[in-house]
């Protein structure tokens, strides 16, 4: 896809630092705004449609919460706890990213409203394009959240999806290996580390990303 303009740059940029989707001037989240303004950002340009499709979404969710509270689903959290339980999670080595970098918690305990629920879905749907895939990959691969794939965030994605079993466990030796292969491959700029750009570069000559990248509920 084409790399992301000026304004996915500035709303990039004031999500990674507020750890929040920036707001345009009706005071909505780009991720949910239907406004020109905040189009790029969002995981999909056809939002109407997914939440006119999301009443199994919804009825997931509310299924999560206590009985006493399934009434008031929208305006609920669930807890992480609860959304580690569903399937599709559960067995996902990056489980706990995910929640961390969806959830929009003021104290960031990684709980999930109905907007981040369904904010995650159409990111990990067959709609959402290339470049939004890729960048919240991008998001969920940086565990120290620093903007950059270094060396510590490649480690530990090998270990996550190789497994960190004594059989499946790489040596230090064929660890750093790989990593000096990826950088090889990835870092463009040669500055020992993987930059967003250069991550979207990788996954583009990558045609089975989109499609690898998904939850189905």
């Amino acid at each position: 896809g084409d790399p992301p303009g000026p304004a996915l740059r500035t709303a990039g940029r004031e999500l990674w630092e507020t750890g929040r989707p920036p707001r345009c001037s009706a005071g909505q989240s780009c991720l949910h705004c239907p406004c020109p303004e905040g189009c790029l950002l969002r995981p999909s340009r056809h939002r109407a449609s997914l939440v006119l499709a999301s009443s199994s979404a919804y009825k997931r969710f509310s299924e999560l919460l206590p009985k006493e509270e399934r009434e008031n689903a929208c305006s609920a959290r669930v807890p992480k706890s609860q959304i580690l339980t569903l399937p599709e999670l559960r067995a996902n080595p990056f489980q706990h990213r995910i929640c961390w970098v969806f959830s929009t918690s003021d104290d960031r305990d990684d709980s999930m409203s109905f907007e981040d629920f369904l904010d995650m879905l159409s990111v990990f749907s067959d709609s959402a394009t290339s470049d939004i895939k890729s960048y919240y990959a991008f998001r969920i691969f940086d565990f120290d959240d620093d903007g950059t794939l270094d060396r510590k965030d490649l480690e530990k994605l090998v270990n996550c999806l190789t497994g960190q079993g004594e059989e499946s466990r790489l040596s230090n030796t064929e660890m750093e290996q790989l990593i000096r292969n990826i950088l090889e491959e990835s870092d463009i700029d040669k500055d020992g580390t993987i930059n967003l750009a250069e991550f979207q570069h990788i996954v583009s000559r990558s045609p089975d990303f989109a499609s690898s990248f998904k939850i189905v509920l």
